[in-house]
């Protein structure tokens, strides 16, 4: 084949595209509905919050959530009308307006709260449901306190204070400062020991005076109008009271009278000395 006979292949033609580094506009009805969409949450927004604040003007200021009636319970001693002068609560007050944590903290500030539960009865109402500390003994340091039933000295002893309660002494205000937690246990085992001695058979005859705490952890109580001593040492106490029951039973059946019975040797138990009069 010659030369002029050869065939040529057709070259397709190519065009050069340039890329572009600019993202491709959205459509304008996407950014209409965009728009739309964020003044539609800005206005759901804007009501609700109008809306709120409104609610909040109307139900502090609505005389319908006035407070009408503080109820007290659960109050034995302390009269209903001192716990609601205590709590700050006025009537005619904001129902929601009121400040129960800081009502609490007032009522407990009295002695003779132990607890003090404050609950919104709506719409005018305030339920005060208060525990009251019960005395279960009096106890002399540098002052007389009332104690509770725990070893707690929770308050001064004062005119009009009930009176009827077992008398311990010989605790020190120091003792208290320094071992708090085994100053109050030390006063729970003399009020265990008055409840114990109360339902012994010496009670009748020799009615509790005094429980006195020995600076060595002893204990002694005092009984009789005489004041006759039972120096018991530590505990348990119920043998030890049994058997000064038994020792008073044959002193009377001779015609004597002790000053004082000693309990305390533990190490030889059946071995009990008499202080005669």
């Amino acid at each position: 084949m010659t030369p002029g006979n050869r065939r040529i292949r057709a070259v397709p033609e190519v065009t050069a595209v340039s890329e572009s580094t600019e993202p491709p506009s959205p459509p304008r009805g996407r950014v209409v509905s965009a728009f739309r969409t964020a003044a539609g949450l800005a206005l759901v927004v804007s009501t609700s919050i109008g809306v709120a604040w409104a609610a909040r003007r109307h139900v502090l200021g609505s005389p319908r959530f006035a407070i009408m009636h503080v109820e007290v319970t659960g109050n034995d001693r302390l009269p209903g009308e001192s716990v609601v002068a205590e709590s700050g609560l006025a009537l005619g007050s904001n129902v929601f307006a009121a400040d129960l944590d800081l009502a609490r903290s007032r009522i407990l500030a009295d002695p003779w709260v132990a607890d003090a539960q404050l609950v919104r009865r709506l719409p005018g109402t305030i339920l005060v449901r208060v525990t009251e500390r019960r005395p279960a003994a009096i106890v002399a340091m540098d002052e007389t306190y009332l104690a509770s039933a725990d070893g707690e000295p929770f308050k001064r002893l004062e005119p009009g204070d009930p009176m009827d309660f077992p008398l311990v002494t010989g605790l020190r205000a120091e003792a208290l400062a320094e071992d708090r937690p085994g100053a109050l246990r030390t006063v729970q085992r003399a009020i265990d020991l008055a409840a114990e001695f109360e339902h012994g058979a010496l009670a009748k005859r020799a009615p509790l005076q005094e429980v006195h705490l020995g600076a060595d952890g002893s204990f002694t109580i005092i009984v009789g109008h005489a004041g006759m001593e039972l120096v018991l040492g530590p505990p348990p106490f119920r043998r030890k009271l049994d058997q000064a029951a038994r020792v008073v039973a044959e002193l009377e059946r001779r015609g004597a009278k002790a000053d004082a019975i000693m309990l305390d040797n533990d190490t030889r138990p059946e071995r009990v000395v008499v202080r005669m009069r």
